[in-house]
């Protein structure tokens, strides 16, 4: 934008251009801007996390986009126009953004005097069709062209329906705190989003009485940036990067990461269980999207998704869901996720595979979300019968991921369907240090069974 931004260094608002004004505007509003007084402050900070990011024009020239990203820059605006006129290095910094992995925006700077439909349709020309993932286009509101609030605000309004109505979602809106109090004087672009200008605060002031809250924040004109020459524009959008790839989306996104688990990592070991045994497990996870978790908020399985699992129980959601959530998770919550795996009576190594799901909504390895992918929360339980170990079937030191005598002929009609075991496998992964510690797992639990006949025998003994 241009570089004479709204400053506030004193109370009366005194405003001094950079002497970088646009080099095709004559109107003198182009050179200085009567920013009016505030009766009094508005100062709203960042909810939390916040994503830093840039907005560039034809003053920055030529802008090396794989620096800027370098830079721990994650999203930038480009001026597309000033008025119909194309801004010249548009072009060029719309796909160098692309091109870097940037979420990317365009800006126009509005000219309130000149035909609102007019503007708008220039600006969706010169950006092309919307792309979801692309940040909603912004219409840069700082000149009066001699209008009053009333007429301002009539135009602006034929502005944002016809952007609206084209890409079907709602522009933003940037505006300083005293230009909007003092010269459009409107509450009726509060649904809008707002990036606010304000460079003597730690935190914008916004317009008294209108927004209650911002989605971008313009703290700076002379900010340093790899990859630009000279001075930039800094910003800050408000929000976790989730919230700012929901909100570029146009949707919510779901995602989790991983904290703690209460079974061992599956390239650590296995779960020994015996046929039949219930063992109480938990998966704690942190919310990393925008959305917030509920009771549609499920752990589910995968790999495939929705198989049947063996270790279903009546407590579970379903067979194939583990655990659900209950309450509220917000973004940046963790949550415990609790459940009891079920032993089948049918001796084997199983590898159970889960995942995040929202139902009826979207699972979060979808593209689009944050995930966990599909394969990488995983468990391995190894289930044997007591009537197998020191036997053929698990000799003590032996292997049991090895097919056993009646692999095919052992749940006697009273196991679970076989079809349940879906995508579970009887393999133990092969990076698993795991078949080297079971056997010596096997040969505690013979010893535990020796020492409880012992005890046994010494009773009858003594009666």
């Amino acid at each position: 934008m241009r570089c004479n931004r709204l400053r506030w260094a004193l109370p009366l608002a005194l405003f001094a251009a950079a002497g970088c004004t646009d080099p095709s505007s004559t109107n003198p509003d182009d050179s200085a801007e009567d920013l009016g007084e505030a009766e009094q402050a508005q100062v709203v900070c960042a909810k939390g996390e916040t994503v830093p990011g840039i907005d560039v024009s034809v003053w920055q020239q030529d802008v090396n986009w794989n620096a800027v990203a370098g830079d721990g820059i994650k999203f930038a605006i480009s001026r597309a126009s000033y008025g119909t006129s194309k801004d010249t290095y548009f072009d060029q910094n719309w796909q160098g953004m692309k091109d870097a992995g940037l979420i990317r925006g365009a800006y126009q700077y509005w000219l309130p005097s000149k035909d609102p439909i007019a503007q708008a349709q220039a600006m969706l020309d010169i950006v092309g069709p919307y792309q979801p993932g692309d940040l909603p286009p912004v219409v840069d509101v700082e000149q009066t062209d001699g209008l009053g609030p009333a007429e301002i605000t009539n135009r602006l309004k034929q502005w944002v329906d016809h952007v609206e109505a084209a890409i079907g979602r709602k522009p933003i809106i940037y505006s300083g705190k005293y230009f909007w109090q003092d010269n459009v004087k409107s509450d009726a672009f509060v649904e809008y989003p707002l990036w606010i200008p304000n460079y003597s605060l730690d935190c914008p002031d916004l317009p008294t009485g209108y927004w209650n809250d911002w989605h971008f924040f313009q703290y700076t004109s002379s900010g340093s940036v790899n990859g630009v020459s000279g001075n930039v524009d800094r910003n800050d959008f408000n929000g976790s990067l989730a919230d700012l790839v929901a909100f570029a989306k146009g949707g919510p996104t779901y995602g989790a990461k991983f904290v703690s688990q209460s079974f061992p990592y599956a390239a650590d070991g296995s779960v020994i269980m015996l046929a039949g045994q219930s063992v109480e497990v938990s998966l704690e996870m942190k919310n990393t999207g925008s959305e917030p978790w509920d009771e549609n908020t499920r752990l589910a399985t995968t790999e495939p998704r929705d198989r049947k699992s063996v270790f279903a129980g009546p407590e579970w959601p379903g067979p194939n869901r583990y655990a659900q959530v209950e309450g509220t998770v917000l973004p940046g919550e963790t949550y415990t996720f609790k459940w009891t795996m079920h032993a089948p009576k049918v001796s084997g190594v199983y590898a159970e595979h889960m995942g995040l799901v929202q139902e009826g909504v979207a699972w979060f390895s979808d593209a689009g979300n944050l995930g966990p992918p599909d394969g990488q929360l995983q468990g391995v339980f190894t289930v044997i019968r007591t009537d197998e170990v020191g036997s053929d079937y698990f000799p003590i030191g032996g292997d049991p991921t090895k097919p056993r005598p009646d692999d095919n002929n052992n749940n006697n009609g009273n196991d679970p369907d076989p079809d349940a075991a879906g995508g579970c496998t009887v393999s133990y992964p092969s990076n698993s240090p795991a078949p080297l510690s079971i056997p010596l797992a096997l040969g505690s639990l013979a010893l535990v069974f020796a020492s409880r006949r012992r005890k046994r025998e010494d009773r009858i003994s003594r009666r």
